[in-house]
């Protein structure tokens, strides 16, 4: 399949340009932010460690989380990361953030050719794909460590390449990708499924396959949630997220009946702030007025598309957790390749000229790069952290000098010895490469200590010098190295 086959000489020029411009953009957040130690052991940390375990063939216990998780299929069902492993030896602790810039460039470069098949229009593909880079939901992603949201999320646009060129063999492998990359990605699928059915209604083969992909991905869902990871999790634990919907009910089965059974209650939580403290009021209407600012009015006239967003419409709003109403983090990533393929399909079905369907398409992509330009400045979203995502703003570039000292303290007093370490939060995806590291002020089981002042103390706080006195001072541990940027500490026990 030749993606560019049908682009003029001078359009491939353009396309290649805006790849290569928003790869920059995206290393500039992401990788930036890593080597700035703006990463975080929640949920960096983890995931390195993860594919540390599996790249030397181990199973991962997820000390990062113990005790309330004691393996990483206990937390999140996640196998494609066997998939991911051999690339640690390549990239170390940056692997997954380049594979989550590649997906993303993968996934727009999907938008494109959708775009192009199903409108026969190169100037509209352009336009949808600048809107597809140009969406918030792409760079509170970014600026957010990684998480396989994004890797399922990118998988769609070729999902409905695929299908729309009936290559079922194709579309098979990317059904089955993007089961593999969590189960709540699963879920999403189910809809995925159900929604390009009614896409292609018309197409009774490829609307019976759709079909069956669907159940079958529901299935999956169920089986991962109440018998795989259940073999994981500690006794009587159950499915840990469960009770971010206690506004549906206590269990599964109260929550099934709520939304069955009270739709119009449903519908209100989509809007209301069920949670009841002022300090969240308005989150959940600037998710509402983002979709609708970004391409997300065509969803009312392509309703089939707005099916796609089922699950994470719920998934979001209905959660306990306000940080997950609104558009921050990697919780909105869903919306962009959804939005985007309805944008496509709504403009290239006008009965206009193609002139003016390239117009209103770029009036489109314009309006949501202003708008995501804009909430990068500020937000409602609560804990915004504009320094992560902010890539035009020179002064994220100040903390690279301080970064290079720790890097470099890092790198002299660390040993491949030190195998069993108790780490400061912003320290801990780049020291993830090791069996055991838990999240300092945990010391539990672990013969050293690594802290950097000058990083994120979380999860302590006015605390933080009140616990290194403390450790100065004991006699169970001996500052045994010591420089202006790192402290390490070796349990004398």
């Amino acid at each position: 399949m030749k993606i560019f086959s049908e682009y003029t000489p001078k359009q491939k020029i353009v396309i290649y340009s805006i790849l290569a411009i928003f790869a920059l953009v995206y290393a500039s957040i992401s990788l930036i932010n890593h080597y700035s130690f703006r990463t975080f052991a929640y949920d960096l940390g983890i995931y390195n460690n993860m594919l540390y375990s599996y790249a030397h063939l181990k199973a991962n216990y997820t000390s990062l989380q113990q005790p309330m998780v004691n393996h990483a299929f206990a937390d999140h069902f996640e196998p494609i990361f066997f998939l991911f492993a051999p690339l640690y030896y390549i990239f170390g602790s940056y692997t997954l953030l380049v594979i989550q810039i590649f997906f993303v460039l993968f996934g727009g470069v999907g938008i494109l050719y959708f775009t192009k098949s199903h409108s026969n229009n190169q100037y509209l593909s352009i336009a949808v794909l600048v809107q597809f880079f140009a969406m918030w939901g792409v760079y509170s992603a970014l600026a957010f460590d990684f998480h396989n949201n994004v890797t399922a999320a990118m998988l769609v646009p070729w999902f409905l390449v695929f299908a729309h060129q009936q290559k079922y063999k194709l579309l098979l492998l990317v059904w089955a990708l993007m089961l593999l990359t969590k189960e709540n990605m699963a879920l999403y699928t189910v809809f995925i499924c159900a929604g390009a059915a009614l896409h292609f209604f018309k197409i009774k083969k490829l609307r019976n396959i759709l079909s069956v992909l669907s159940v079958c991905a529901a299935i999956y869902f169920v089986l991962i949630v109440k018998v795989v990871i259940p073999l994981f999790q500690t006794e009587d634990a159950g499915y840990i997220y469960n009770s971010m919907y206690k506004v549906l009910g206590n269990n599964p089965r109260e929550m099934l009946t709520t939304l069955l059974t009270k739709p119009g209650y449903v519908f209100n939580l989509l809007f209301e702030n069920h949670i009841g403290d002022q300090f969240y009021t308005g989150i959940k209407s600037e998710l509402h007025f983002s979709v609708l600012c970004s391409g997300g009015i065509f969803l009312l006239y392509r309703p089939q598309f707005l099916v796609m967003l089922i699950p994470i419409y719920l998934q979001k709003l209905l959660n306990s957790d306000a940080a997950r109403w609104g558009i921050n983090y990697h919780y909105s990533i869903e919306f962009v390749p959804v939005i985007t393929a309805c944008t496509a399909v709504f403009i290239s079905d006008l009965n206009v000229r193609s002139y003016f369907k390239f117009i209103l398409a770029m009036v489109v992509a314009i309006v949501t790069g202003f708008y995501t330009y804009n909430k990068l400045k500020s937000r409602v979203s609560i804990w915004y952290a504009p320094e992560n995502a902010q890539f035009y703003n020179l002064s994220r570039l100040t903390m690279l000098s301080e970064a290079r000292g720790i890097h470099h303290d890092l790198s002299k007093l660390l040993n491949d010895h030190m195998d069993s370490i108790s780490v400061q939060n912003a320290l801990a995806p780049h020291l993830a490469n090791r069996n055991y590291i838990v999240l300092f002020p945990n010391t539990k089981h672990t013969k050293y200590i690594v802290v950097a002042p000058k990083t994120n103390p979380y999860p302590l706080k006015d605390d933080y010098w009140n616990c290194i006195d403390t450790l100065l001072k004991s006699s169970y541990w001996q500052l045994t190295d010591s420089t202006q940027n790192v402290l390490i500490f070796r349990r004398t026990e």
